[in-house]
């Protein structure tokens, strides 16, 4: 297990530029010392200058067309060619000394396919030859520190190469992750700003498009009851021409939407006479008495908060007209100096709110949800009380605050 992961990571260590570095280094290291060896032949005589030659070229051979095939070797060639080097470097020093410096190379070609452990072993084991030779001339200090040194040097600049490879791989594996992570992020912010954007055209339709046509719609049956016995032809003309202008509203609303401007009623008006405007156009689809009172110093507020108010008022406002079965209905607008509050309150039926807001969202609660939502943007609060048979009062506060956000 330990030797398939060791090769593992031998493997990655290969294929990363620190090791191309290396790799490089000790080509240049190696030709080096092959000219220095080559150069101390014209010392010796005749016979084993030639040898000394031969050997060296044999080393050259095998080293150069060796690293030049090593990738395409499985583990027994490289072996046997780690093998076949050692053999004619222990040859050429018994003859010539300066092949000594030889096993700087193999050094780093132990630990480059050998791996640290089995490389190490095999670093002593050529440390050890290397004194080991020197017994019959008598050994000396240099002789021994200077394999031994060479050793400790190598060993170590070859942990630190692996080390900075490994950080290094940590780092571009970080890296990785952080990149995944901002995109990860990214499209889940997408995704939710792509949901919140639904949830609030949902929200916006409901309250504008769905509510007007609703309103189109009991309109067209009031006038067609009225129709069907002839006797009160003016009502319903009445109600037809009501009708149309609220389809004329629709379509407005519709494009406004569409371009994504300010409410049309905001556009014309104040929040109060856009109150005031929506609620006769209730009134006259619901057939009840709506009144519009406001309380305080009424001014001008940031379009965005009388956008919310209006938006949540038509929503209440339409809840009224569709399932409370009220006669009347109050809105009252109240500003002070922390914020404004619209109150609409109804002598409908009422009903649980407990019950209506614990049903699934889509199933009969979405006016609820939107207007709690629609507040929340603007850090606002909808109070909704009402009991059955009591009638509603729903109550919608803004901070003025909320308008530099």
């Amino acid at each position: 297990m330990s030797n398939s992961l060791e090769q593992g990571e031998l493997e990655t260590f290969e294929s990363s530029e620190g090791a191309e570095i290396m790799r490089n280094g000790v080509h240049i290291l190696t030709a080096t010392i092959l000219v220095v060896a080559i150069l101390m032949s014209v010392q010796m005589s005749l016979p084993l200058a030639v040898l000394n030659l031969l050997l060296l070229s044999v080393f050259a051979a095998l080293y150069f067309v060796g690293s030049f095939y090593l990738e395409r070797m499985n583990v027994a060639w490289k072996l046997a060619w780690l093998v076949a080097l050692t053999v004619v470097w222990i040859a050429d020093i018994l003859i010539a000394s300066a092949g000594i410096y030889l096993l700087f190379v193999l050094f780093f070609l132990y630990l480059r396919i050998l791996g640290m452990v089995w490389g190490s072993i095999a670093v002593i084991f050529g440390t050890a030859v290397s004194v080991g030779i020197q017994f019959p001339q008598g050994l000396s200090f240099g002789g021994v520190m200077g394999p031994v040194v060479s050793a400790l040097v190598t060993v170590a600049i070859f942990y630190a190469f692996k080390s900075l490879h490994e950080i290094n791989t940590e780092r571009t594996a970080l890296i990785r992750e952080l990149v995944d992570t901002r995109q990860q992020l990214a499209e889940t912010e997408r995704a939710a700003g792509v949901a919140g954007e639904r949830q609030r055209i949902a929200h916006e339709i409901h309250d504008t498009l769905a509510q007007g046509l609703s309103s189109i719609q009991m309109l067209l049956h009031a006038a067609n009851r009225d129709l069907e016995g002839e006797v009160n032809v003016d009502k319903a003309r009445e109600r037809i021409d009501l009708a149309r202008h609220t389809a004329a509203d629709n379509l407005q609303e519709a494009r406004a939407m569409i371009a994504a401007l300010q409410p049309v009623a905001l556009s014309q008006t104040s929040l109060v006479g856009a109150l005031e405007r929506m609620a006769d156009g209730f009134a006259a689809t619901g057939e009840l008495d709506i009144a519009v009172e406001s309380d305080g110093a009424v001014h001008q507020l940031p379009m965005k908060l009388e956008a919310v108010l209006l938006r949540i008022a038509q929503g209440a406002v339409g809840n009224v007209v569709k399932h409370a079965h009220a006669t009347r209905a109050r809105i009252t607008v109240t500003y002070n100096d922390e914020g404004v509050r619209v109150d609409i309150v109804d002598n409908g039926e009422g009903f649980d709110v407990d019950a209506v807001q614990s049903r699934p969202a889509g199933l009969g609660h979405i006016g609820l949800a939107a207007m709690k939502r629609r507040a929340e943007e603007v850090s606002g609060e909808v109070i909704i009380e009402s009991t059955p048979g009591h009638g509603t009062a729903v109550s919608v506060s803004v901070p003025l605050i909320s308008s530099s956000h």
